[in-house]
């Protein structure tokens, strides 16, 4: 060979890339007892399949390396700080239980998996009585899928962490987890692009938090008995569809809340049994379509800040209040091209076969006027006077509304069983004579003539 020739041999061989190796850790024959001396030993693209048993250490991932448990082994932490910190990128953590994270009396986000890198994946883990579930700071295009997370259900909320926290991180993928117990079940801050999809959250204070997010999308989640099932503030341009919101209740528990969420799209979400389905505060310009709002104490809360939303194609059935106001109106709409929603308590016919009634809804009853001047009016919401006064403004007594849906759909039939499950019960049978009078007294009190 010449001397050219073995020199670019020489190149091609310097050039090639070292083979990824496998390392084992654990049981008898295994390359190594604990975790912690192979991740010392290995490279960049190396992976370390940790077998059955139980690892009492913390890990710090410097190399691009795939951590695979098989057999179900426990990594127990040391009690401080996170248990897996992975400062490398385009790591792999699956198949571990993790378990003994510090408890954030330092302060700091102790978690069972922080990331401080891009391009990880972070899935098939369950992760139990942590501070933090995963904490993502930094890094674009990470994956949390398909892991399993409970926080300190025995603390108040103030004390726990969130199940999964990105923080200025965009285009992070959170999907398919199982989420309880925590602050925050999912929690988003300055995440442009990012996915939350098929997660299922309860039993925490927000289901999910957003916040300075743009271009969020929220889909086919179940969010469920919490304070609120997802809190979407300070962010633009959001696509909430598919989702399940039910049972969050509590004095000011909501399902889905929208404050200064502009330019948005919720369509084809349940929002069931929770004590305000939607609250719509300072939010703007959004489009709320194609969504069922069933058995909730209120459909759908508006205060006057929220200004130019669209209302179309839902249907409110069972309600208590399907829609209260808060301060003057603000100018939302609640129809588009002809056809607005259904409403099972509508009161007129469609004559014309058009699936639209030929008269319009009002939308806030005597009470509901009442309950946004004075919200703590609610406690008295199923009582005999609050009855009497729906019955004394039906034959033409009491406060008028402004705010109708011109072209109301004729309502569909009522929903399976399933979606009424803890929901509350119906309207109350007849009203007595002295109801009814006291139900005049109050009309003439709150009528504007």
């Amino acid at each position: 060979m010449s001397r050219a020739g073995f020199a670019v041999a020489l190149a091609l061989l310097t050039a090639s890339p070292t083979l990824a190796r496998t390392w084992t850790v654990g049981a008898a024959g295994s390359d190594f007892p604990l975790i912690t001396p192979a991740l010392a030993a290995a490279a960049d693209g190396d992976t370390i399949v940790v077998g059955p048993g139980v690892y009492r250490e913390n890990l710090v991932l410097h190399r691009r390396v795939a951590l695979v448990g098989q057999g179900a082994p426990v990594l127990w932490g040391l009690g401080t700080g996170s248990v897996i910190r992975i400062l490398a990128g385009g790591c792999e953590i699956r198949g571990l239980t993790i378990e003994g994270s510090g408890a954030g009396e330092s302060n700091e986000m102790d978690a069972a998996i922080q990331v401080a890198s891009g391009g990880n994946r972070i899935a098939g883990n369950t992760m139990r009585r942590v501070f933090y579930g995963v904490v993502i700071a930094g890094g674009a295009d990470n994956e949390v899928a398909d892991n399993a997370i409970a926080g300190f259900e025995d603390r108040p909320f103030g004390k726990r962490g969130d199940g999964i926290y990105v923080y200025r991180a965009p285009g992070a993928r959170v999907v398919r987890n199982r989420i309880s117990s925590q602050r925050d079940g999912i929690y988003f801050q300055y995440v442009p692009g990012g996915l939350a999809a098929d997660n299922v959250v309860e039993t925490s204070r927000y289901g999910l938090h957003v916040m300075f997010s743009n271009a969020i999308a929220v889909r086919g989640n179940t969010f469920r008995r919490s304070s609120v099932g997802a809190n979407i503030m300070d962010s633009r341009a959001i696509e909430v569809t598919g989702n399940r919101f039910e049972r969050n209740r509590g004095a000011s528990a909501v399902g889905l809340a929208l404050k200064q969420c502009d330019d948005s799209r919720v369509s084809g979400n349940i929002v069931v049994d929770n004590a305000r389905g939607l609250q719509v505060d300072g939010a703007s310009r959004n489009h709320v379509t194609g969504n069922r709002l069933l058995y909730n104490d209120v459909g759908v809360m508006l205060f006057s800040s929220a200004e130019q939303n669209t209302f179309t194609a839902n249907r409110f059935d069972g309600n208590w209040s399907d829609v209260v106001v808060s301060g003057g109106r603000a100018g939302t709409r609640w129809s588009e091209n002809g056809r607005g929603n259904s409403w099972s308590e509508y009161a007129g016919f469609d004559f014309t076969g058009d699936g639209v009634g030929e008269r319009p809804h009002p939308l806030l009853t005597p009470f509901a006027v009442i309950e946004g001047a004075n919200p703590a009016a609610r406690l008295f919401l199923r009582s005999p006077a609050a009855e009497g006064l729906a019955l004394a403004a039906r034959i033409g007594f009491g406060p008028g509304t402004v705010e109708q849906d011109p072209a109301p759909l004729v309502p569909a039939a009522p929903g399976p069983p399933a979606e009424r499950e803890g929901g509350h019960a119906g309207a109350a049978l007849g009203l007595a004579a002295a109801t009814l009078a006291l139900a005049l007294a109050v009309a003439r009190e709150v009528s504007p003539c």
